[in-house]
């Protein structure tokens, strides 16, 4: 199987599991770690008790993750002391699919771009009708070789 197959058939699988899944989880304003402490009626210093820290220590790691200056390890140790499971996934924002033909036909734009410019300034264009198709068979070409992200 070559890379670009390989690359095809993950995408297929990734945005299956999103489709089927249907997730699109919000932080809460006040982060995840508040709301689900406060939904369990728990306060900081509880919290902080059963993760051997002080209040304070509870309080700091709120604002962390508000602010994004949380890790991973320490959002799962969050969560084992809430009775929570961590999820830790990324979402695209539209399918995987999408991002790489929105980006095949970006790089084959800018890189037939040259020439189209060049043709037409020699009035040798060949129309906007030839000129997509030559875009996106272009397009696809970078796609089943895998040249999406090296330049453009």
């Amino acid at each position: 199987m070559q890379p670009g197959e390989r690359s095809a058939q993950a995408r297929r699988e990734i945005d299956r599991r999103f489709r089927d899944a249907d997730v699109k989880l919000i932080r809460p304003r006040s982060g995840w770690i508040r709301a689900v402490r406060g939904a369990l009626g728990m306060s900081q210093q509880v919290l902080g008790t059963r993760l051997g820290i002080s209040r304070a220590a509870v309080a700091k790691l709120e604002r962390a993750e508000l602010g994004g200056g949380i890790t991973i390890a320490k959002l799962s140790e969050l969560a084992g002391a809430l009775d929570c499971t961590l999820v830790y996934a990324f979402v695209p924002n539209t399918s995987l699919e999408e991002t790489v033909q929105r980006q095949a036909r970006r790089v084959a734009a800018k890189r037939l771009g040259y020439v189209a410019t060049t043709m037409a300034l020699e009035d040798q264009d060949i129309g906007a009708r030839r000129r997509d198709e030559h875009l996106e068979t272009y397009a696809r070409g970078l796609v089943a070789n895998n040249d999406l992200w090296h330049a453009g």
